[in-house]
């Protein structure tokens, strides 16, 4: 019997201006497949969960995933290096302190950063 696998998608950059989130989320979707992947949100990758981001390209990714009940995190460091709160995010993610984040990935089987 195989062991089970613990994948983190690893948002990083902003939304604007790259497709870097877009397609971690899609990442995110896929692995779901096969695993229970943790999306997270770190440093300006916070950006792409903001409530006045333009998400026209990504929601139905977002919305998969909170469908299937697979968690999305931010990191409040980012958060509040970045002068943002949770009020400024949409509701389908959860902010996480550092330490759990950090937590989150140094347990993961796989990291996939975008």
């Amino acid at each position: 019997m195989s062991e089970e696998k613990n994948v983190v998608i690893l948002l990083r950059k902003p939304p604007h201006g790259t497709l870097y989130p877009v397609e971690g989320l899609r990442m995110s979707v896929a692995v779901s497949a096969d695993f229970d992947p943790i999306t997270i949100a770190i440093n300006e990758g916070v950006y792409t969960f903001l409530k006045d981001t333009d998400k026209t390209m990504y929601s139905m990714h977002i919305e998969f995933l909170k469908n299937i009940g697979l968690d999305i995190y931010v990191d409040k460091k980012s958060l509040d290096a970045l002068g943002l709160t949770k009020d400024d995010l949409v509701e389908d993610v959860e902010v996480k302190e550092h330490g759990d984040i950090l937590k989150l990935i140094e347990n993961s089987t796989v990291t996939i950063p975008f």
